[in-house]
């Protein structure tokens, strides 16, 4: 893959799980809003190791604004990296549920979290089980049953 647009989640959970190195291995560049890097990653209630992530991003991440944005009913940083993805032609990183629903609906290529740790996991950068027990730590808030679902399919078993 090429370009791929992020929303806050993803990137916040990465860097607070010791897995943002995924990323460059897995995109050649991250274009992330203007206003989730700028308000959203470097709020207050933002833990610091994020905020001192976002404060100076690496150089694999690219800061932009959308041409245009479109009222959606959702949060302003996935407004924007929905509308970023829509103008780039390019997947996007969304967890919140209502936001990846919006973008399907729009024909965007959604890849949560878990989505991108089984990439991962497939390319040998990260191992699933810790990377997956290390976001279970987190104040993410995602079903253990889609947790042990990608365990499953990166066994082989059932869940």
């Amino acid at each position: 893959m090429n370009l791929v647009v992020s929303d806050a989640s993803p990137i916040r959970y990465l860097v607070e799980i010791d897995a943002i190195h995924i990323l460059p291995e897995l995109f050649s560049k991250v274009i992330i809003p203007e206003y989730v890097i700028g308000t959203e990653l470097q709020g207050r209630r933002t833990p610091g190791k994020v905020r001192k992530w976002a404060s100076e991003p690496p150089a694999w991440v690219e800061v932009r604004r959308p041409s245009k944005t479109e009222k959606l009913n959702l949060h302003l940083g996935e407004e924007q990296a929905i509308a970023l993805a829509l103008e780039l032609q390019t997947p996007i990183l969304l967890d919140e549920q209502e936001a990846r629903a919006v973008a399907r609906r729009k024909g965007l290529l959604v890849i949560g979290i878990i989505g991108l740790l089984e990439l991962a996991a497939s390319k040998n950068l990260v191992s699933l089980s810790s990377s997956l027990e290390a976001l279970r730590r987190t104040n993410m808030r995602v079903h253990p049953s889609l947790i042990e679902a990608a365990l499953a399919r990166r066994t082989g078993n059932k869940p």
